[in-house]
């Protein structure tokens, strides 16, 4: 069984290896794809690689999402600065026998930006990305999944658009000790006009740790380190989620990047409501000063779940 995590290991290596070749280096464009996907996760500081059975996987690493049991639908809203806004719609489906599908649809945008040119209109900015996911076991205690995306940008007159994939797998070492590792954002580059930008190619490996969990408590901590090409930057990230009855989360993380890009702490919240046959999930998470070397304000996530 090991021997198969491995042999997937080194597939998604090689994919990633084969990915380098194409995007070379620098600065790399689509950034819309890095977009955290979920206050869930978020809240974690995205420490996600390793951690299953929820629809907030998909961002991380698709295999996360054969853990799960129930249908889930999630809206999520990203207030940030300079009247930026990001909202994204996405749901999740275990389907008996075969593995779990599941779509996204995300969009990001912000006022139109005066160019101060006499008779030019103002630039147009705006991102939106599809996407599709589909994960499944193996075997027992090893899971792979895939994520298929196309994403179109716009910035004023000049536009582009990008195939993306994310591929990924999970292993189960033990009862609450799991590894993840994926390769995020292997795709064709994002060309404006004249300039061509690769992806953000990312490896991740992470893992997670459940030391706690008795009725009617649960704890998890995970951990993800991850490299990503074209700014040959190194982040480490680490989060960790408390449950009280499966009703309340609290959560908290921290970010650190080794070119500062990235970094801080990441606080949240979560709440579970019984609806009838339905469960609402209301999640919140505040990055405060998050990107401290580009000095943008503090950004707000709020996603909105409903299981079934």
């Amino acid at each position: 069984m090991k021997k198969i995590f491995f042999a997937a290991m080194a597939g998604i290596m090689i994919l990633s290896g084969a990915a380098r070749s194409w995007a070379g280096a620098g600065v790399s464009g689509a950034q819309i794809l890095q977009q955290l996907t979920s206050a869930g996760s978020a809240g974690m500081g995205g420490a996600y690689t390793a951690c299953s059975g929820s629809i907030y996987a998909m961002g991380s690493n698709p295999a996360g999402l054969s853990g799960l049991k129930t249908v889930e639908i999630m809206f999520m809203h990203v207030g940030g600065f300079e009247g930026l806004s990001t909202e994204m719609l996405a749901g999740a489906l275990p389907i008996p026998g075969l593995g779990t599908l599941g779509v996204e649809a995300l969009y990001s945008g912000q006022p139109p930006i005066d160019n101060d040119v006499p008779g030019e209109a103002a630039l147009e900015v705006m991102d939106l990305v599809f996407g599709i996911s589909f994960a499944r076991p193996i075997i027992s205690n090893l899971s792979l999944g895939i994520n298929a995306k196309v994403a179109s940008m716009t910035l004023g007159p000049a536009d582009a658009s990008v195939f993306s994939m994310d591929i990924g797998t999970q292993y189960q070492i033990s009862k609450g000790v799991q590894l993840g590792l994926a390769a995020r954002h292997l795709g064709t580059p994002a060309k404006f006009i004249m300039e061509e930008d690769p992806l953000p190619l990312t490896m991740v490996l992470g893992a997670s740790f459940i030391p706690l969990d008795k009725a009617p408590h649960r704890l998890i901590s995970a951990v993800d380190i991850e490299y990503i090409e074209p700014e040959e930057n190194t982040v480490v990230r680490l989060g960790g989620e408390y449950r009280f009855q499966h009703m309340l989360a609290l959560r908290m993380g921290y970010v650190y990047s080794v070119r500062q890009i990235v970094g801080g702490i990441s606080l949240g919240i979560g709440f579970k409501f019984k609806a009838g046959k339905v469960n609402l999930v209301l999640d919140y998470t505040l990055l405060p000063e998050f990107w401290e070397a580009a000095d943008f304000a503090s950004q707000n996530l709020v996603s909105l779940g409903v299981t079934f």
